[in-house]
């Protein structure tokens, strides 16, 4: 079977179009997310805000100080981290779930079940399994930078610029290749990790131009959110106004605060979920096209 890649590039947009109140149950559980977040990392925030700002002043800043920022970041990730990874693996599944069973609409396709269970162990054992692959290739990438600058050999440059290029093209043929691993956990209710593998065999640069087009489109979501949201984000300060409350605990950062995080979480919220659905659905269209499954309208 073979699909229509500019078909599939805008699934998301049908998707919000047939099912809007889906996108609203996304958007609730984007500000759970984000309210969670602020209740467990809130109070690292406004110094996270200090540090940046103090950075965004310095043309050369010390060792220290990026120590600092990076201890502070990774803080605040190692609390935000799980709590994403469990969203993300909910959302994802009733992405997927949206386009391969859109019978099954009730609560905005979430569900939390063995579908999403699938869906957690695959994306974990993928990421690993690219993290890996990212060390060893840009670690041997690495090794051969510091031969050619130990050769003193000039041409030997256009050898690593090459081999940079081969270390990205082979990560991004393995992405599109895998990409269609989470449809296929959820449209067939199994674990699945290389059947996407196969499924994609000879389809690759569709693939590719297909999520090109969804990762523009999500942008231009971004964008044009940003734009519409800068009203509110003028008023309230934005979470960069945070940097004025260094110290405060949580409980005070709110009352001081409320605006700048009530406007940046139900704005946030609101593009993440359109985001979600742009970005991520077309991949489960494709699947539906390879398998010549009938389509979601």
């Amino acid at each position: 079977m073979t699909f229509s890649a500019t078909e599939a590039a805008f699934e998301g947009f049908r998707l919000v179009r047939r099912r809007p109140l889906t996108v609203v149950f996304w958007w609730l559980v984007y500000v759970a997310v984000f309210g969670a977040l602020f209740a467990v990392a809130g109070t690292s925030l406004p110094g996270m805000m200090v540090a940046v700002q103090e950075m965004e002043g310095k043309s050369d800043p010390s060792t220290a100080e990026l120590m600092a920022l990076g201890r502070t970041f990774l803080g605040v990730m190692s609390l935000a981290m799980p709590l994403g990874l469990l969203a993300s693996t909910v959302l994802n599944a009733a992405v997927a779930r949206a386009v391969v069973r859109p019978a099954e609409s009730g609560w905005g396709y979430l569900r939390i079940g063995m579908d999403e269970l699938r869906v957690l162990g695959v994306s974990l054992v993928l990421g690993l399994a690219f993290i890996l692959i990212e060390v060893v290739c840009f670690g041997l990438l690495g090794l051969l930078t510091g031969l050619t600058r130990a050769s003193g050999i000039p041409m030997m440059w256009v050898v690593v610029v090459l081999a940079g290029f081969a270390a990205v093209a082979f990560l991004v043929w393995l992405m599109v290749r895998f990409s269609l691993a989470i449809p296929i956990v959820v449209a067939e209710r199994r674990w699945a990790l290389f059947e996407s593998f196969a499924l994609t065999r000879g389809h690759f640069w569709p693939l590719l131009g297909m999520a090109l087009l969804a990762w523009v489109m999500t942008m231009l979501v971004a964008l044009l959110g940003g734009i519409a949201a800068l009203p509110v984000t003028l008023t309230t300060g934005g979470l960069k106004g945070l940097a004025a409350y260094d110290g405060l605990s949580a409980l005070e950062l709110v009352q001081v605060a409320a605006p700048a995080i009530l406007g940046w979480v139900v704005i946030n919220a609101i593009l993440s979920a359109l985001q979600l659905a742009v970005m991520y659905a077309p991949f489960s269209a494709a699947y539906r096209g390879l398998k010549g499954l009938p389509d979601a309208d």
